[in-house]
Protein backbone atom coordinates (compact mmCIF):
# COMPACT_ATOMS: atom_id res chain seq x y z
CA UNK A 1 0.00 0.00 0.00
CA UNK A 2 1.41 3.13 -0.82
CA UNK A 3 -0.74 5.83 0.84
CA UNK A 4 -0.51 8.67 3.14
CA UNK A 5 -0.82 8.21 7.13
CA UNK A 6 -4.32 9.66 6.40
CA UNK A 7 -5.51 7.66 4.00
CA UNK A 8 -4.45 4.81 5.70
CA UNK A 9 -6.71 6.41 8.70
CA UNK A 10 -9.62 6.85 6.93
CA UNK A 11 -9.35 3.11 5.39
CA UNK A 12 -9.17 1.89 8.45
CA UNK A 13 -12.23 3.39 9.96
CA UNK A 14 -14.22 3.64 7.27
CA UNK A 15 -13.12 1.05 4.44
CA UNK A 16 -15.54 -2.28 4.01
CA UNK A 17 -12.04 -4.08 2.01
CA UNK A 18 -10.70 -6.09 4.48
CA UNK A 19 -7.60 -6.51 2.23
CA UNK A 20 -7.31 -2.92 2.36
CA UNK A 21 -7.73 -2.75 6.03
CA UNK A 22 -4.79 -5.17 6.50
CA UNK A 23 -2.86 -2.98 4.03
CA UNK A 24 -3.92 0.12 6.48
CA UNK A 25 -3.06 -1.55 9.45
CA UNK A 26 0.34 -2.66 8.84
CA UNK A 27 1.07 1.07 7.14
CA UNK A 28 -0.20 2.69 10.53
CA UNK A 29 1.77 0.45 12.36
CA UNK A 30 5.44 0.55 10.16
CA UNK A 31 4.30 4.51 10.80
CA UNK A 32 4.43 4.11 14.56
CA UNK A 33 0.76 6.21 13.96
CA UNK A 34 0.15 6.76 17.63
CA UNK A 35 -3.59 8.18 16.96
CA UNK A 36 -4.83 5.02 16.03
CA UNK A 37 -4.27 3.30 19.20
CA UNK A 38 -8.15 3.57 20.29
CA UNK A 39 -9.06 2.01 16.82
CA UNK A 40 -6.85 -0.84 16.79
CA UNK A 41 -7.42 -1.65 20.26
CA UNK A 42 -11.05 -1.80 19.48
CA UNK A 43 -9.76 -4.91 16.13
CA UNK A 44 -7.92 -6.67 18.60
CA UNK A 45 -11.16 -7.09 20.92
CA UNK A 46 -13.36 -7.86 18.28
CA UNK A 47 -12.39 -8.50 15.17
CA UNK A 48 -11.33 -12.00 13.26
CA UNK A 49 -7.87 -13.65 14.57
CA UNK A 50 -5.90 -12.07 11.38
CA UNK A 51 -6.94 -8.45 12.14
CA UNK A 52 -6.44 -9.30 15.71
CA UNK A 53 -3.21 -10.23 14.56
CA UNK A 54 -2.11 -7.46 12.79
CA UNK A 55 -3.75 -5.01 14.71
CA UNK A 56 -1.48 -6.22 17.77
CA UNK A 57 1.18 -6.21 16.05
CA UNK A 58 0.79 -3.12 14.55
CA UNK A 59 0.07 -1.43 18.30
CA UNK A 60 3.51 -2.94 19.82
CA UNK A 61 5.45 -1.42 16.61
CA UNK A 62 3.63 2.13 18.08
CA UNK A 63 5.40 0.97 21.41
CA UNK A 64 4.93 2.75 24.84
CA UNK A 65 2.64 5.01 23.03
CA UNK A 66 0.23 2.13 23.30
CA UNK A 67 0.18 1.76 26.79
CA UNK A 68 -3.85 1.88 26.43
CA UNK A 69 -3.86 -1.38 24.92
CA UNK A 70 -2.68 -3.16 27.37
CA UNK A 71 -5.55 -4.65 29.03
CA UNK A 72 -6.92 -5.86 25.72
CA UNK A 73 -3.62 -7.01 24.79
CA UNK A 74 -3.92 -9.24 27.81
CA UNK A 75 -7.08 -10.13 27.71
CA UNK A 76 -6.52 -11.42 24.12
CA UNK A 77 -3.34 -12.90 25.83
CA UNK A 78 -6.19 -15.61 26.68
CA UNK A 79 -7.10 -16.68 23.13
CA UNK A 80 -6.88 -20.35 22.47
CA UNK A 81 -5.30 -19.22 18.79
CA UNK A 82 -1.40 -19.62 19.65
CA UNK A 83 -0.21 -17.78 16.44
CA UNK A 84 -2.31 -14.99 17.78
CA UNK A 85 -1.28 -15.48 21.64
CA UNK A 86 2.32 -15.01 19.95
CA UNK A 87 1.60 -11.73 17.85
CA UNK A 88 0.27 -10.36 21.41
CA UNK A 89 3.34 -11.59 23.49
CA UNK A 90 5.28 -9.96 21.04
CA UNK A 91 3.27 -6.43 21.24
CA UNK A 92 3.35 -6.50 24.90
CA UNK A 93 7.15 -7.25 24.70
CA UNK A 94 7.77 -4.32 22.20
CA UNK A 95 5.29 -1.97 24.42
CA UNK A 96 8.26 -2.74 27.36
CA UNK A 97 8.17 -1.30 30.50
CA UNK A 98 3.97 0.10 30.76
CA UNK A 99 2.87 -4.03 29.98
CA UNK A 100 4.83 -5.17 33.06
CA UNK A 101 2.48 -4.56 36.15
CA UNK A 102 -0.18 -6.51 33.78
CA UNK A 103 2.32 -9.17 32.90
CA UNK A 104 3.08 -9.40 36.65
CA UNK A 105 -0.57 -10.08 37.14
CA UNK A 106 -1.09 -12.45 33.98
CA UNK A 107 1.69 -14.51 36.08
CA UNK A 108 -1.47 -15.81 38.39
CA UNK A 109 -3.93 -16.40 35.21
CA UNK A 110 -5.51 -19.83 35.64
CA UNK A 111 -4.06 -20.50 32.04
CA UNK A 112 -1.02 -22.44 31.92
CA UNK A 113 -0.51 -20.63 28.23
CA UNK A 114 -1.11 -17.29 29.62
CA UNK A 115 1.63 -17.59 32.77
CA UNK A 116 4.00 -19.14 29.96
CA UNK A 117 3.34 -15.95 27.80
CA UNK A 118 3.63 -13.46 30.99
CA UNK A 119 6.66 -14.91 31.54
CA UNK A 120 8.23 -15.27 28.38
CA UNK A 121 7.28 -11.36 27.98
CA UNK A 122 8.71 -9.81 30.78
CA UNK A 123 12.23 -11.70 31.10
CA UNK A 124 12.19 -9.96 27.28
CA UNK A 125 11.36 -6.55 28.96
CA UNK A 126 13.66 -7.84 32.00
CA UNK A 127 12.35 -5.70 34.43
CA UNK A 128 12.94 -5.58 37.87
CA UNK A 129 9.53 -4.66 38.93
CA UNK A 130 8.52 -8.68 38.00
CA UNK A 131 11.65 -10.50 39.54
CA UNK A 132 9.39 -11.34 42.70
CA UNK A 133 6.44 -12.68 40.90
CA UNK A 134 8.61 -14.40 39.05
CA UNK A 135 10.28 -16.01 41.76
CA UNK A 136 6.61 -16.83 43.05
CA UNK A 137 6.38 -18.74 39.38
CA UNK A 138 9.77 -20.96 40.29
CA UNK A 139 7.11 -23.18 42.09
CA UNK A 140 4.20 -23.08 39.41
CA UNK A 141 2.76 -26.78 39.19
CA UNK A 142 3.07 -26.43 35.39
CA UNK A 143 6.75 -27.10 34.27
CA UNK A 144 6.55 -24.95 31.46
CA UNK A 145 5.71 -21.91 33.56
CA UNK A 146 8.74 -22.73 36.18
CA UNK A 147 10.96 -23.20 32.62
CA UNK A 148 10.31 -20.14 31.77
CA UNK A 149 10.28 -18.21 34.86
CA UNK A 150 13.86 -19.62 35.13
CA UNK A 151 14.62 -17.97 31.95
CA UNK A 152 13.17 -14.31 32.53
CA UNK A 153 15.01 -14.11 36.26
CA UNK A 154 17.83 -14.98 34.06
CA UNK A 155 17.68 -12.70 31.56
CA UNK A 156 16.71 -9.87 34.49
CA UNK A 157 19.69 -10.66 35.61
CA UNK A 158 19.40 -8.71 39.13
CA UNK A 159 20.85 -9.70 42.61
CA UNK A 160 17.39 -10.56 43.72
CA UNK A 161 16.79 -13.00 40.63
CA UNK A 162 20.27 -14.12 40.94
CA UNK A 163 19.53 -15.16 44.92
CA UNK A 164 16.49 -16.65 43.62
CA UNK A 165 18.45 -19.39 40.70
CA UNK A 166 20.86 -19.54 43.29
CA UNK A 167 18.82 -21.20 46.04
CA UNK A 168 16.90 -23.35 43.25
Amino acid sequence: MTATVEEAWFELQHGSDDQRRADAIVYLGEKRYAPSVPRLTELVRQSDPGTRYLAAKALGQIGDEAESAVPALLEALRDNDMFLRAGITGALIQIGYPAVPGLTRALFDPSNAVKRAACKALGKIASERAVQALIFSLNDRNAGVRKFAREALTRIDSPAARAALRDR
